[in-house]
Formats: structure tokens, C-alpha cells, sequence
């Protein structure tokens, strides 16, 4: 276990296992956690929200926007980057740090990791059988004060490690 201020909610069931009704149970969860909080539950935030608790992919504020956009015309690009930095500081979703210069989110907040591949930047969740531990400092270096802690595993997928050699040359960023 990490040794963390910040006490983040973790819903269950995973978004991505199971049929909607997870998708679901995980939006009754947030609505909960937010108003626990005194946290405003608009529909915009619930639809943005919705859709990363859908999509498995860790998709980036532009994907969940034109995801979005058809529906809610109204919301525009700096609407979904503005709620999902702000849900991100309250502990209700996860900033996921990627090969990328994309910032991708997870709604996804319980104790996990990520498998990121360098050739198309897919990522998918990976709990490991034992949990990874690490006591973060109380005071790190120059006054720095360490609050949490994200392990990502770079590597190259299946998809990617059995194309051809040419195919594979596109680098990250080309998510499937």
C-alpha cells in the first residue's frame, strides 16, 4: 500500500468488466461521491464522466469531446478539459501519464498500473498479483513533498509485435 494523503474512492465494479450495469453502478457512485462532497452534479459533468467510464481506451479531453459533441453541442473543447482537470483534482478520475504529450484519463481510481505500448500507445490496465509498495518520503529533495506515485509499463503489444516492420514504424500516438 502506498503511503498517501490523498484517500481516493474506489468504485467497483471496474467500468470496463461487465455489462453496462457496471457503467451504471460506477455513475450512481460518482453522483454519490460528489454530493458527498458538496460537489455539483450538472449534466455535463455526468455526461463527460459517463463517457470515460465507458471507454477503457484511456481516451484524452478531444476524444471524450467528439465522442460527446453530437449530443451536447453545446459542450465545447475547453468545457470537457476543464471538468476532467477539475474531477482529476478531487480524486474522482485519474490522470494517466503516457509516451505521449497527450494527457489520457481513467475513471478507473483503484489501485492499478498501466501496460502502454511505445509503437501505437495503446494502454490497458494491469493489477498485478501483489501490489506494488513504496513508501513515499515525508520530505524529498529541495523541500519537495511527494503526494502519490504512478507506474507505467513500456513495452511494444501483441498487435504491434507481431505486424511487419514497416507497419510498425508509426510510433506512438497512433491508438487502435
Amino acid at each position: 500500500m502506498v503511503a498517501n494523503p490523498i484517500k481516493r474512492p474506489r468504485p467497483e465494479p471496474s467500468p470496463g468488466s461487465g455489462p453496462s450495469g457496471g457503467i451504471a453502478l460506477w455513475c450512481r457512485r460518482f453522483e454519490d461521491l460528489c454530493r458527498q462532497r458538496g460537489i455539483r452534479v450538472t449534466a455535463q459533468r455526468m455526461a463527460v464522466y459517463q463517457a470515460l467510464a465507458q471507454d477503457s481506451t484511456h481516451p484524452t479531453a478531444d476524444a471524450i469531446h467528439a465522442r460527446l459533441r453530437s449530443g451536447l453541442s453545446s459542450l465545447s473543447p475547453a468545457t470537457v478539459y476543464r471538468i476532467l482537470e477539475f474531477l482529476e483534482r478531487e480524486g474522482l478520475v485519474r490522470k494517466v501519464s503516457t509516451t505521449e504529450g497527450a494527457g489520457r484519463f481513467d475513471a478507473k481510481i483503484g489501485e492499478h498500473q498501466h501496460l502502454v505500448c511505445r509503437v501505437c500507445g495503446s494502454m490497458v490496465d494491469f493489477e498485478p498479483a501483489l501490489p506494488v509498495r513504496i513508501e513515499l518520503p515525508k520530505i524529498g529533495i529541495r523541500g519537495f513533498v511527494a503526494e502519490d506515485f504512478d507506474v507505467r509499463i513500456v513495452g511494444t503489444c501483441r498487435q504491434c509485435r507481431s505486424a511487419p516492420p514497416q507497419a510498425r514504424r508509426g510510433g506512438a500516438g497512433n491508438n487502435k
